[in-house]
């Protein structure tokens, strides 16, 4: 990849986040940017492309300020970092466990955290396929589909993942997008197929979920089967995101409930299941503020 492609891929992925309101981690693509091009000898002299950089740093900076001085924003501590990771770090299996740990930053509203954790897990963790998966997730539950598209784009330049873990990646997101009528573009990623994907980092006993049919058994939905997206999933752990709005709908799920009749979608198949609620939290910042993340345990089949 040249250097010019290098630097369009940055601010594009910049400009993402920052269209999507996501400032710190706009500011930190650029900060990216910045050190790239201070570094190499073919930019370094380059004062009027420094300049811009630096320039739109510190609107970034403003934007930032303006918000920390309009609304307050939760802080949370090293240590705290740490307990969350710790506490929903459920898995026996460390790799997966490091996973679970930055998905939980993430849905605790330490948004930009999770994801540096995960982009991390890309590429120098044991299970990169996994991570990428989540942090896909990551980005289309609680930014956008842009964001997404962009962080897949990067992959797909950068050639940190294999063509077929990209492939796979490439087949996940179109069935996303097809589902909610998006049009994305999506760069191939050669002839390799997605079975000869690596798959070490996937679950062995249950597939990737895209969205869970719930059947409610009292309450006002009581009969109804409801459809959620699935926004995270590590195993047979699942989450999905219930806007503020629905209230009626958010109240139904309680802590230790069980579900016993859930009809489970992937791309390549639906089958029938049950599992328990085991966490409801809120979302405290970016574009999903006020939402309700549910916690589902899938019973093993």
């Amino acid at each position: 990849m040249s250097m010019k492609e290098r630097i369009q891929g940055l601010v594009k992925e910049a400009e993402t986040y920052r269209s999507m309101s996501l400032l710190k981690q706009s500011k930190g693509k650029y900060m990216e940017l910045l050190a790239l091009v201070e570094k190499d000898p073919s930019t370094s002299k380059q004062k009027k492309l420094i300049d811009d950089i630096k320039s739109r740093i510190r609107a970034v900076d403003n934007e930032i300020t303006e918000i920390d001085q309009a609304t307050e924003s939760p802080e949370i501590s090293e240590d705290v970092q740490d307990l969350i990771r710790n506490l929903f770090s459920f898995s026996p299996n460390q790799a997966t466990a490091a996973i679970e740990g930055a998905v939980a930053l993430a849905k605790f509203g330490q948004y930009e955290k999770g994801v540096k954790e995960l982009e991390r897990l890309v590429k120098d963790g044991p299970t990169p396929l996994q991570a990428a998966i989540n942090l896909l997730r990551c980005h289309l539950s609680l930014a956008s589909p842009d964001v997404a598209v962009e962080q897949y784009k990067q992959w797909a330049v950068r050639e940190e993942l294999g063509k077929g873990d990209l492939k796979y990646l490439r087949t996940f997101l179109e069935n996303y997008f097809k589902k909610r009528g998006i049009e994305a573009e999506l760069p191939e990623t050669g002839e390799e197929s997605a079975e000869k994907a690596d798959m070490e980092g996937k679950s062995d006993d249950i597939l990737d979920l895209s969205s869970l049919g719930i059947q409610f058994e009292d309450g006002p939905y009581k009969g109804k089967t409801v459809e959620f997206d699935v926004s995270f999933q590590s195993g047979n752990k699942v989450s999905i995101i219930i806007p503020s709005n629905k209230k009626a709908l958010v109240d139904l799920f309680k802590q230790g409930q069980r579900l016993s009749n859930i009809q489970c979608t992937s791309s390549i198949a639906i089958f029938n299941g049950s599992g328990a609620v085991s966490g409801k939290t809120k979302v405290t910042t970016g574009p999903k503020h006020g939402s309700y993340n549910i916690d589902i345990t899938l019973d093993g089949r």
